[in-house]
């Protein structure tokens, strides 16, 4: 970490291209939280991040694949956090002649954005421990448009500490595609720091908290105490006959230590993620959600008193279809319909491996003001992403 002050780029836009995080989007939600992750080897916070590349212009932009965002992260007091590149190579971007054939262009990894329209990347990160230290990588987009199996092109910075960052991507467009060791790296920075074709997003804040000294299951954000709990560490797996499931009791608790009384929503507030043992995420679909217009109308919210708690229940199953084992967790809390439960399907699961989940409770500020006029009470915002918690699928 350094005492220099950030790059002071205020160019967002450039001949009518910009780019943009939307995830996690920064006036939906100003500042996410993650828990650090405990001291031990193949343990992981994954961090989604999205970046879209926006053609305001009237013609077609180009964009190679293997084109890297560059991340800058700095602390609340504008210190820089130095980012390692951790590959031998990079690509830089550059516009191709009108000459250049299509196939060629798809050859050498170019994505036409088309006029008024935008395409989006999505750059996976992960928070972790290596050497007793704190590190936050951010791949490349090439790993998920080509689909890598792993962060083989990723930024890395290291040292963090339980604190709050802010997050930006920068990008480049007049430099020519071409290879760069990773000497040529600190060149390639200074040129673009003072380039006049710098896109540069806004800032997002990431807030990184340790969980609580009693209960690694639970983490505390400006007075509120977010748990994650499943009854069960070890699932058996049911009989492959129809209608044969096992039950998964998973649940979340929200405690209110403020001095005022909080709702809590339960519509469209729940994110799980499902991690293997190889650290990868496990692929999943949802039933579709139908809506309603008045959500405050339907009471699907908890409001807790100062000093007490409120509890979400996710509860799902494990069960067989297609000769394939999924574990369906409820969404029902995102279904606007009472009695009508709905399921997140997590699929392809193996006898004899450990799992762990993830959930994500969130709730955007869009919308918040006339929310609390109906209810007449104060509603939690933010986003908070709580520890995960493991379970093993084993045969009875």
């Amino acid at each position: 970490m350094t005492s220099s002050e950030p790059n002071n780029i205020n160019i967002s836009k450039t001949d009518g291209i910009r780019i943009e995080i939307n995830r996690p989007h920064p006036l939906l939600f100003p500042t996410s939280v993650y828990p650090i992750p405990q001291k031990e080897s193949g343990v992981n916070v994954p961090i989604q991040l999205d970046v879209s590349v926006i053609n305001d212009s009237s013609t077609p932009f180009y964009i190679n694949l293997f084109q890297s965002f560059v991340p800058e992260l700095v602390t609340f007091d504008r210190q820089i956090i130095q980012q390692n590149i951790v590959t031998e190579e990079i690509i830089t971007n550059t516009q191709p002649k009108k000459s250049l054939e299509y196939s060629h262009r798809e050859e050498v990894g170019w994505w036409q954005i088309r006029p008024e329209s935008s395409f989006g990347f999505r750059l996976p990160a992960k928070l972790f421990w290596q050497n007793n230290s704190l590190q936050l990588k951010i791949s490349s987009p090439a790993n998920y448009v080509f689909g890598s199996t792993g962060l083989n092109y990723f930024w890395c910075f290291d040292d963090l500490q339980a604190n709050t960052y802010q997050l930006r991507f920068m990008l480049t467009t007049e430099f020519q595609a071409r290879y760069a060791s990773k000497s040529d790296i600190i060149t390639e920075k200074i040129a673009r720091e003072t380039s006049s074709k710098i896109l540069a997003t806004s800032w997002v804040n990431l807030r990184l908290v340790h969980p609580l000294s009693t209960d690694n299951n639970a983490i505390e954000v400006d007075g509120i105490v977010f748990k994650v709990e499943m009854q069960k560490s070890v699932l058996n797996i049911p009989a492959r006959q129809t209608g044969t499931r096992t039950d998964v009791k998973l649940c979340i608790h929200i405690m209110n230590n403020l001095s005022t009384a909080l709702c809590f929503y339960q519509v469209g507030s729940f994110k799980l993620t499902l991690i293997g043992e190889d650290g990868k995420e496990i692929s999943f679909g949802s039933d579709p959600i139908k809506q309603v217009r008045d959500v405050a109308e339907r009471q699907n919210y908890y409001l807790v008193q100062p000093k007490e708690s409120g509890v979400f229940d996710l509860d799902g199953m494990l069960f067989w279809e297609y000769d394939q084992l999924k574990l369906a967790i409820s969404n029902k809390y995102r279904h606007y319909f009472p009695g009508e439960n709905t399921f997140d399907y997590f699929i392809g699961l193996n006898p004899g491996v450990s799992y762990q989940v993830q959930v994500v409770y969130y709730f955007m500020e869009r919308g918040v003001r006339q929310l609390e006029e109906q209810v007449l009470e104060k509603v939690w915002t933010g986003w908070v992403a709580m520890p995960f918690v493991e379970f093993r699928i084993v045969e009875p």
